[in-house]
């Protein structure tokens, strides 16, 4: 398995919701969903929404963010709908 990358200092505003998505997976559960926007201040910076992200399934904190570019309409990412549960 490959080192995940360096977070850059990016905040949320620096992907707007209309063109992206911000997927997360559980490493432990492999529940999956997107992040809902409403609920976070878009002045985040990515690292630190990495950090206070958890699991709604099982509480765990070992999550993946997957930013993706949906701007373009019609995307799914491995049967995840875009604005689907955040949680």
């Amino acid at each position: 398995m490959l080192p995940p990358m360096a977070v850059p200092d990016n905040t949320l505003s620096d992907f707007p919701a209309k063109a992206f998505t911000i997927f997360v997976w559980c490493e432990v559960c492999g529940h999956q969903g997107t992040v809902d926007r409403t609920e976070v201040p878009e002045s985040i910076p990515m690292r630190m929404l990495h950090e206070k992200l958890l699991c709604s399934s099982c509480d765990a904190r070992q999550v993946s963010i997957r930013i993706a570019y949906t701007g373009a309409g019609g995307f799914s990412y491995r049967g995840t709908t875009p604005g689907a549960d955040a949680s």
